[in-house]
């Protein structure tokens, strides 16, 4: 007789589908790049449009990069979940702590508008994107782990999106260290680096693969 700890887990723990969990995370990431725009304000003693873009362009910066991070987390997240085919309490966690960060993602952006190239608000946002990247490379690991991943995802695919997110670990983890030893300014210049080690990285990864795979097929 199967006892009650078992049949709670077989009914309640783990179960098919992931929809669920893609819509309330569509919530999250849209309340977030919303609550970017608030730090978008004219101040009060303002005289003059001149003074307040000279003034406020920090600030309309830091909320156009997170934004852009923010959207290509969500793309990644979306088409991550097309795959999912299942869930358990393992994965809603991890997702949780995905949505953590995304949600303080505000926070570190307002710190970057004020305070940027301070060293603790680069390295404050640069540990914020990397930490992002991290939980979603981890999530993956965990989904292709527990078999929640459709049969549609063969071993280079699975390889394949990994390589897709080092890229991003890589850079930003790079400019921490680089705020601490050398400056702000460098580090922040160190995450325009991303527009070159990604696209390499995709090539390497792809040709790889592919080269892997080539050699598994029969004579």
């Amino acid at each position: 007789m199967e006892g009650i700890a078992a049949r709670y887990k077989r009914l309640f723990v783990r179960g098919e589908g992931a929809e669920r969990i893609a819509y309330y995370s569509d919530a999250v990431f849209a309340i977030a790049m919303t609550l970017l725009v608030v730090d978008l304000t004219i101040p009060d003693d303002a005289t003059s449009s001149d003074q307040v873009l000279l003034e406020e362009w920090p600030a309309y910066a830091a909320f156009a990069l997170s934004f852009v991070i923010i959207a290509v987390a969500w793309i990644g997240h979306h088409r991550r979940f097309r795959f999912i085919t299942g869930h358990d309490s393992g994965l809603i966690w991890i997702n949780f702590a995905l949505l953590f960060v995304i949600a303080s993602l505000p926070f570190p952006t307002r710190l970057m508008s004020e305070f940027a190239p301070e060293v603790p608000a680069v390295v404050l946002y640069g540990s914020a994107v990397a930490l992002l990247q991290v939980i979603e490379m981890t999530q993956w690991i965990y989904c292709w782990r527990r078999g929640l991943l459709s049969k549609d995802i063969d071993r280079a695919l699975f390889w394949y999106v990994i390589w897709d997110d080092i890229p991003v670990i890589v850079v930003f983890g790079a400019s921490i260290v680089i705020a601490f030893t050398i400056g702000g300014t460098a580090a922040m210049y160190t995450w325009f680096g991303l527009f070159l080690v990604a696209p390499v990285a995709g090539v390497i990864a792809s040709r790889r693969l592919d080269r892997t795979a080539r050699a598994a097929e029969p004579a």
